[in-house]
């Protein structure tokens, strides 16, 4: 099969959607299909370039945080009207995926992937939510086929279009344990001895939450990483470098990757995901496949991928958060009981071969009916 994906912000880019895309196409072309992808001019490999055997064609994009992504769909989708011989077009996320009926003038079969409802993200503005709220029916209407990363998602797209999807969740690779010592020489850390944020800094994140629990409760012994980044979002970031007030137990990483991330990843107390809406959580199963021990916020999306193998805080809840931070900073015992549990719950379920064996086989059913 020749199968192209679109449209992500560069190849590789290391998270979220773009992560996603990595990891299936990249196993879909060692099971010997042919896969391009199209990305963004100025992020990854550059146009006509190949990355993990995926081909990768880039489309211009509007430098908006609003109109970013829906311009890049936009110009790819034409684009790949373009493109010989193409048998699946998978788009990502409901709102660029309104122009999923490109590809269907050419008589191609169209996958929709949904990673959440984009309109619930706190991001954007009223506007951007409304559009989000319109584009999403026709995201949804579209495609032959239909995905989803949770079981909230698809439990949501049941009751409001009353169409069927398939769900296929984000996965992990199997973690690369590490001892401290890229962490320890530039920030001072040592195994568990630190909190872990590790997420996007976008609104809906709630790192703000976390910085702000923190603070409050100060727990004897550990201190706080905020590790990630995120394009656009310069005045938030500034919002939560105010917020921690230059505390030196406060500790930004910015992008972090490669070993530095493994070994963050490898060595916290707790690992705190306080998000206002989630897709499924990658970050939450990751760190549990470390045998991390978790604390979130109560959304169904993190209750579900969490599997009552963690704890939950009420969700936008700064005082709750800390009072949970505060016990479980005395419950040492009861985390490490926890941790080999957490670990082998998401290896067995989450594996990214796995999910691209059924991403394989839902394209050749496409294809046949």
């Amino acid at each position: 099969m020749k199968i192209v994906y679109m449209v992500v912000k560069g190849m590789p880019y290391g998270a979220g959607i773009e992560k996603y895309t990595e990891e299936i196409g990249s196993r879909l072309v060692k099971r010997g299909h042919e896969v391009v992808v199209y990305s963004m001019k100025g992020t990854g490999v550059k146009d006509g370039g190949v990355y993990r055997g995926m081909k990768i064609k880039t489309v211009p994009a509007i430098n908006s945080k609003s109109l970013q992504k829906l311009s890049a769909s936009l110009f790819s989708s034409v684009k790949q009207l373009l493109e010989p011989d193409c048998d699946i077009v998978h788009f990502h996320a409901f709102g660029p995926a309104v122009f999923s009926f490109l590809p269907r003038l050419r008589g191609r079969k169209v996958v929709v992937q949904g990673h959440g409802l984009e309109w619930k993200r706190s991001r954007w503005g009223l506007g951007g939510r409304l559009f989000l709220k319109f584009t999403e029916a026709p995201s949804v209407k579209f495609p032959h086929v239909l995905t989803v990363v949770s079981n909230v998602q698809k439990e949501y797209i049941k009751n409001k279009y009353g169409r069927e999807s398939v769900y296929i969740p984000t996965g992990v690779n199997p973690p690369k344990m590490r001892k401290p010592s890229l962490i320890k020489k530039r920030w001072g850390l040592s195994e568990r001895d630190y909190i872990l944020f590790a997420a996007r800094l976008v609104p809906e994140k709630g790192a703000h939450y976390l910085i702000e629990a923190f603070k409050s409760t100060r727990p004897a012994g550990l201190k706080l990483v905020i590790a990630g980044d995120a394009p656009h979002e310069e005045e938030y970031k500034r919002r939560l470098k105010a917020l921690a007030g230059g505390d030196p137990d406060i500790i930004f990483t910015g992008h972090a990757s490669g070993e530095t991330l493994e070994e963050l990843f490898s060595n916290p107390y707790l690992f705190v995901l306080p998000s206002e809406t989630e897709g499924l959580p990658t970050a939450l199963l990751e760190a549990m496949s470390y045998g991390n021990a978790c604390l979130v916020s109560d959304i169904p999306e993190n209750i579900e991928a969490l599997n009552s193998l963690g704890f939950t805080f009420r969700t936008k809840d700064a005082d709750d958060l800390a009072e949970k931070i505060k016990a479980l900073s005395g419950e040492g015992a009861k985390i490490e009981k926890l941790r080999p549990k957490a670990k082998k719950y998401v290896l067995e379920n989450f594996s990214w071969d796995n999910i691209a064996v059924e991403f394989e086989e839902l394209y050749k059913k496409a294809l046949t009916n």
